[in-house]
């Protein structure tokens, strides 16, 4: 066996495994602070929150909104949409927003 394919497949276990943490991580929870961010010029992340009955906390980066869920959402329509719907970690989204 030669050195090159002993440290990949350890190499790529350790990168799949980040990858699956990172994933994790920022996955949408049912209820909680939301990120909406926008994957096109024509999303529109703040209409989108306030026709889900969300409630705006703060802008986020690149024209996204963070939102205070309180129910379930359709992901899927929102992805056609442009937006994409991720975790707000307090710790990444500052503290006015972590209540």
């Amino acid at each position: 066996m030669s050195p090159v394919f002993s440290y990949t497949l350890p190499l790529v276990q350790i990168v799949g495994g980040l990858a699956a943490l990172i994933v994790f991580a920022f996955a949408p929870p049912e209820r909680g602070n939301l990120l909406y961010l926008p994957l096109t010029p024509r999303a529109q992340p703040a209409q989108a929150a306030l026709g889900d009955g969300f409630a705006l906390l703060a802008r986020g980066p690149l024209g996204s909104v963070v939102v205070r869920a309180t129910h379930a959402r359709d992901a899927a329509r929102l992805l056609r949409a442009g937006i994409l719907v991720v975790a707000a970690p307090s710790a990444l989204c500052g503290a006015e927003v972590a209540a």
